[in-house]
């Protein structure tokens, strides 16, 4: 008997659609370019429409924004956040430079859209980020993207440094307290009331007023800043500091790193600066200029005052300069000289100098009785403070003079009883706290009690007032003071090279290198 099957229809399976995006850019706001990308929206708005495999996602389009920076875009952060979101499966785009400039932003965004699974396509070069040669091709033309970008920054740049030369000014801020700048005629023109406030800031300065008390004083009155705003300690620096006020302009002041971070820099020298003089009438007569500038130097050297010690001592453990300390110790004041990193808290273990101290060292290489500056600063060239405390003086004729630093490598015992280090000291080899040991009232130390046990501990031993020597460095203080130390310093671990670790309360560290 014949059998009978019953065949169902196929229901053919439906094709999900494929979400299509598009993305435009313009680098600048002109009606021009405007319109270019009106015409992209419509152009990719019809096409996307049109294909009846694809799903409409939108069109986004930022305006007026440089390719070199993906970061300052909004429509292309909102199109890679609506990719994530899995609004969207492909993104068309004009071009690789229209998508960006910068070729390490164009790899990193396509190689993340690639891996949540969007395709990008480049229409003008042809290219499919899906494709197997897509991303070589990528990294070739996204290079001579960047590097066109780099050439059209360069250019700009000289044609700005040649109007520069030929005197041609032009300025970006157009109003500056006491002037109004004229496009027109390509000047600055005064602003009188304004003009009367930068006179008295000019004039207060240069009778001694400080930045802050200046605008204290001006908002005092009610007065208001080229802004409309409050006047700020910074504000009237940079009023004071324009030279603008004297009828010149300084151009390049500043300039800008690269085209890809754009960051600003201040100009100390890298590339030519370019004055401009009697370019507009001046608000400040020269004459009061220069005082003003001659005020800017006297407050500059108060502030950063040079001695005979400046500039010419080194730390031979960090490499840097010496400077001058004043403290004062149970009322009597102190001046020594110590390493830079301390003033920072680095650690630096190397050793303080009085200053009063320092003359007498000096006086003894230079075989004067007397310190003499003059001689001083023609015969050395620099000094450097040696590890183990020593100075290596370099003189100006290429010769080389030690000053062995008996404090520190005398082998004549200092009798000193301390009692703040009791308890104190840690051993790193067996964990035992160090004890004090007095031998014939002349012989003071301090050991690990771990080697009496016999154990395997071979830490050092301290001589008390080499300990005293030690805190005194570690602590930056001219006189040791048990009462500070132990304010101070939490442990004092011995470690087996024979240095010292030294734990302040809070955490901070610092280590005496045993040399």
């Amino acid at each position: 008997m014949a059998k009978i099957r019953k065949i169902e229809p196929k229901i053919p399976k439906a094709v999900r659609r494929k979400k299509v995006a598009a993305y435009a850019r313009v680098s600048m706001d002109t009606e021009r370019l405007m319109h270019s990308v009106s015409a992209q929206i419509s152009r990719y708005s019809k096409l996307i429409q049109s294909n009846p495999e694809w799903e409409y996602a939108g069109v986004y389009a930022d305006m007026g924004i440089s390719g070199t920076d993906i970061k300052h875009r909004d429509e292309m952060q909102r199109l890679l956040i609506d990719c994530e979101a899995g609004k969207i499966d492909i993104v068309l785009t004009k071009s690789i430079s229209r998508f960006a400039r910068n070729t390490v932003d164009l790899l990193s965004t396509v190689r993340h859209l690639k891996d949540i699974g969007v395709e990008v396509r480049f229409e003008k070069e042809n290219i499919s980020t899906f494709s197997g040669d897509g991303e070589l091709m990528l990294s070739i033309i996204a290079s001579f993207a960047q590097e066109e970008s780099r050439s059209i920054s360069e250019n700009c740049k000289w044609g700005i440094r040649k109007r520069f030369q030929t005197g041609e000014a032009g300025v970006s801020n157009k109003h500056i307290l006491g002037y109004l700048y004229n496009d027109n005629k390509n000047r600055y023109e005064i602003i009188p009331h304004e003009a009367e406030i930068v006179k008295r800031i000019f004039d207060m300065y240069i009778e001694g007023c400080p930045f802050r008390r200046i605008a204290d004083k001006l908002n005092d009155e009610g007065l208001l800043n080229a802004q409309g705003g409050a006047f700020t300690e910074q504000g009237i620096k940079g009023i004071i500091l324009n030279e603008a006020y004297a009828g010149n302009i300084l151009r390049q002041k500043t300039y800008i790193e690269n085209p890809i971070s754009k960051k600003k820099l201040r100009n100390k020298g890298e590339l030519p600066k370019y004055l401009i003089s009697d370019c507009h009438d001046a608000i400040i007569d020269w004459e009061t200029y220069e005082k003003v500038l001659a005020e800017i130097e006297r407050r500059k050297s108060l502030l950063n005052p040079t001695y005979t010690f400046t500039g010419k001592i080194k730390c031979g453990i960090c490499n840097k300069n010496y400077t001058r300390v004043k403290s004062m110790v149970k009322g009597k004041t102190y001046v020594r000289w110590s390493c830079r990193s301390k003033k920072h808290g680095n650690g630096c273990i190397s050793t303080n100098f009085r200053e009063d101290y320092l003359y007498e060292i000096c006086s003894e290489i230079l075989e004067t009785d007397p310190f003499n500056e003059t001689v001083f600063n023609e015969t050395v060239k620099q000094i450097t403070v040696l590890k183990n405390g020593d100075l290596e003086f370099l003189m100006t004729d290429g010769d080389k003079r030690l000053w062995k630093n008996s404090h520190y490598n005398s082998t004549r015992h200092i009798f000193s009883v301390t009692d703040c280090f009791k308890g104190k000291i840690i051993c790193e080899n067996c964990g035992k706290v160090y004890q004090r040991m007095i031998e014939d009232n002349h012989l003071v130390y301090w050991y690990c009690p771990g080697k009496k046990k016999g154990s395997n501990c071979r830490s050092k031993n301290y001589a008390d007032f080499r300990l005293r020597i030690i805190s005194e460095n570690i602590l930056g203080l001219d006189e040791f003071d048990e009462k500070f130390f132990s304010e101070q310093i939490d442990c004092i671990t011995a470690l087996e090279d024979g240095s010292l670790k030294f734990k302040f309360y809070g955490g901070r560290t610092a280590i005496w290198q045993k040399a």
